[in-house]
This record gives structure tokens, sequence and C-alpha cells, in this order.
């Protein structure tokens, strides 16, 4: 094996790895999320459309899901835009969020991004190993 080989293998190990976090972290923080759906309800009275659709529906099936019913979390979150989904303009209300229910799902997000990068660094030094 040579070294490009090494990388290709330590690069998929850390990606694996940061996939099978980022799961766990989705399943952890689905308590802070029906939190901060009871929160939304209790202020907008009720939730974004996509998120009402999309709430009970496994998202190991529907891979979209996962996506779909956390959007009024994430975009306010990571964009600073109001949920696509949303009639209300529920940024400065989820920023506002106390920091012990935004913190687990920057980190999801955060967590998410890198697996994201370390697999299109893989992708890259697999295409270099398989024609250079």
């Amino acid at each position: 094996m040579n070294n490009l080989q090494y990388a290709i293998a330590y690069t998929g190990i850390i990606a694996m790895l940061l996939c099978i976090i980022s799961a766990i972290l989705g399943r952890v923080n689905r308590k802070y999320y029906k939190e901060i759906c009871a929160l939304y309800k209790e202020k907008y009275g009720k939730l974004p459309w996509m998120t009402q659709i999309y709430d009970n529906i496994n998202s190991l099936y529907v891979k979209s899901a996962y996506g779909f019913r956390m959007d009024f979390i994430f975009r306010p979150l990571i964009w600073n835009k109001k949920s696509s989904s949303s009639q209300n303009d529920d940024k400065d209300f989820i920023r506002g969020l106390p920091l012990r229910l935004r913190k687990p799902f920057y980190i999801e997000y955060g967590i998410t991004v890198t697996a994201f990068s370390f697999m299109v660094v893989l992708g890259i030094l697999v295409l270099i190993d398989k024609y250079i």
C-alpha cells in the first residue's frame, strides 16, 4: 500500500465515523426538537407546514423528511433567514432560544458539514488514485 492508499483509508474511516456521529446526534436532538416545536406552537399557534407534514415520518425511509422537518430550525440558526415553509418571521425567535436548545443543532450541523467535506476529499483521492 502506498501513501495515497493510506490517505484514502484514513479519510474513509474518518468520514464514516463522522457520518455515524451525525446520525446519532440527529436522534439525540429529537428531544430538543420536540421542545422547540412546543415553544414554537406556543408563540405562533402552529408549526410551519413542511414541518407539520414530515413531523411523524420516519426519516430512515424518506430521506428528505429530516431536512424538511428541521428546516425551520437550521435555516434561521445557520443562514439567519426565516424558514422557507413558514408564514412567520421566525428567525429572531429561533435565534433567541436558550443556548442549551440551539447548541446541539450547531454541533450537529458542524459535524455533518465536516463529514461531507471528508466525503468530497475521499472522492477526490479515489479519483487521483485511479487515474494518476
